[in-house]
């Protein structure tokens, strides 16, 4: 197994990883969700010359990073997707770095191939939700503080530390993150045998820069704790609006839910996952199982995997580390109150998943080689098949199945995308009218759904209506176009009544739906 070394077999997988995410990019998924579109209209906002630290819901790295983006290249579908295909990729390269920080490179390159074709992290770094940098982070941040409590230098726990602190500009869920450093530092220093002051030194050093890069944020919550607990949104089982009584019954009904996402019943949200599809093919599946398992086994003596060998009386620090990561990891998927399992909530489990994938991989392939007498041209055949297997039918699943299935394009508010190039392409002398009466949470004075218009039509915005606007469907014989977020017969009444004789027609277009109707009138 010697040849599953070097940069070739890395380079190939990160390839693989590069076709997956960025093929037909701009034309998958259908349409933005709104989420994803709020964040787009931030980063125009930074490219504008008004970054924040924190927009309306939003940590702002990401679209202050989406905002280069289009600086550079011009606010399209692909450049809102580009930089969440480009961390997915990078994602991979972190899994085999962190596998080589603990010598296990060949478990690391396994692990990378496994994550390059895992449709989970396809699907969500194509998505465009900022969640997809957490996992990025995490992987080079742990993969840099190991090699440097290793004796690599300094400057890699400063790295290392920048980058956890970066987590807390992007995505609520690494809060819980540092919680499965502990363990790990526990068993590094038992490896060591050098004592707890040498490794408290070191660690000193990645927790300063962690917290020197996370401090304008942390200092933000304290002036604004409304971004840090979202009083005004149930989503976890600590928001005002959950009863104490219902607590137990979210946790309980979570445990189970987040046991079974990986084999058995997955995130049922379409924009997540191949709806309720377990979150693992069987075959990473079965990796996965085998790799927590094998993790724990003491290395062999002059084998691979001697720099993470076992103290007695604990655990290794390689295993350390992924059970925390993984125990860690998966809080923001227990404690939450809505959607559970959740697919983009819990993916910072994905490079721990992945490694412990690898170690599966690798422990699998060195049980059969010797028993089918498999020279290293046969192991690096089986592995391209493995990889191969998988990739083909991640393709499969996501381009064919998932791509052509009629639940996808309204999970992402494609009827929203459909309607507002109806008005976008509207000539100049038609009014073109959004009428602001959806049902979702509140961004910048309007329902949470308008941003999707709003990132559509950013050549061409809508006049914006609220519930005090309705003066401004007063036409005086003028043509115009007309979108309700929802479908409201109150508001087709009141449009009559503004304009008493002026015909209005429902448009009849390709993606429009009834319940997100376009009239023309006039």
């Amino acid at each position: 197994m010697d040849r599953l070394r070097g940069p070739l077999p890395l380079l190939l997988f990160l390839i693989v990883a590069a076709l997956l995410r960025f093929h037909d990019l701009s034309g998958l998924p259908a349409a933005h969700y709104r989420d994803v579109a709020t964040t787009a209209n931030d980063a125009l906002r930074s490219a504008a010359g008004h970054p924040r630290l924190h927009y309306t819901y939003d940590e702002g790295l990401y679209s202050n990073l989406m905002a280069v983006v289009f600086l550079l290249l011009g606010a399209s579908d692909w450049t809102v997707r580009a930089q969440g295909a480009l961390f997915g990729v990078l994602t991979c390269w972190g899994v085999y770095r962190l596998g080589r920080a603990f010598g296990r490179e060949r478990a690391g390159l396994l692990g990378a191939g496994l994550l390059a074709v895992s449709f989970w992290h396809v699907l969500l770094s194509r998505s465009g939700f900022r969640a997809v940098l957490l996992p990025c982070l995490l992987v080079h941040a742990v993969a840099l503080l190991a090699e440097g409590l290793r004796g690599r230098g300094s400057w890699r726990l400063l790295l290392g530390g920048a980058l956890f602190g970066l987590g807390v500009h992007v995505y609520p869920a690494v809060r819980f993150a540092p919680f499965f450093l502990p363990a790990y530092m526990l068993a590094e220093v038992r490896r060591t045998g050098e004592g707890r002051r040498p490794a408290l030194g070191k660690l000193a050093l990645f927790a300063a820069a962690a917290v020197a890069i996370a401090a304008p944020m942390l200092l933000h919550y304290l002036n604004h704790p409304e971004h840090v607990n979202y009083p005004h949104r149930v989503l976890w089982v600590f928001s005002p609006a959950v009863k104490a009584e219902e607590v137990p019954v979210h946790l309980a009904h979570n445990i189970g839910a987040t046991l079974l996402m990986f084999h058995v019943a997955g995130d049922e949200n379409w924009r997540h996952n191949l709806g309720g599809a377990p979150m693992l093919d069987p075959l990473t599946g079965a990796l996965f199982l085998l790799g927590l398992i094998l993790v724990w086994r003491r290395p062999a003596p002059g084998r691979e995997g001697g720099g993470d060998a076992r103290p007695a009386g604990g655990p290794g620090p390689m295993a350390a580390l992924l059970a925390g990561w993984l125990a860690a990891t998966l809080f923001p998927n227990l404690l939450s109150v809505e959607g559970v399992p959740h697919g983009l909530r819990s993916c910072g489990i994905l490079p721990a998943v992945a490694l412990l994938g690898g170690i599966g991989l690798e422990g699998a392939l060195g049980f059969l080689a010797p028993r089918l007498h498999l020279d290293d041209r046969g192991v690096r055949a089986a592995t391209v098949a493995v990889v191969v297997l998988i990739g083909g039918w991640t393709a499969f699943r996501y381009f064919v199945v998932w791509g052509n299935d009629p639940r996808v394009a309204p999970a992402h508010d494609g009827a929203f995308r459909a309607a507002a190039r109806v008005l976008r392409d509207a000539p100049d002398p038609v009014d073109r009218l959004l009428v602001a009466n959806g049902s979702g949470y509140p961004v910048y004075g309007h329902p949470a759904e308008t941003q999707a218009y709003l990132f559509e039509m950013r050549d061409r915005p809508p006049a914006v209506l609220g519930p005090k606007d309705a003066s401004r469907l007063v036409l005086n014989g003028r043509p115009a176009l007309v979108a309700l977020i929802e479908k409201d017969d109150r508001v087709l009444d009141i449009l009559r009544q503004l304009n008493p004789g002026a015909p209005i027609v429902e448009v009849q277009a390709a993606g429009l739906s009834p319940g997100s109707p376009v009239y023309r009138i006039n």
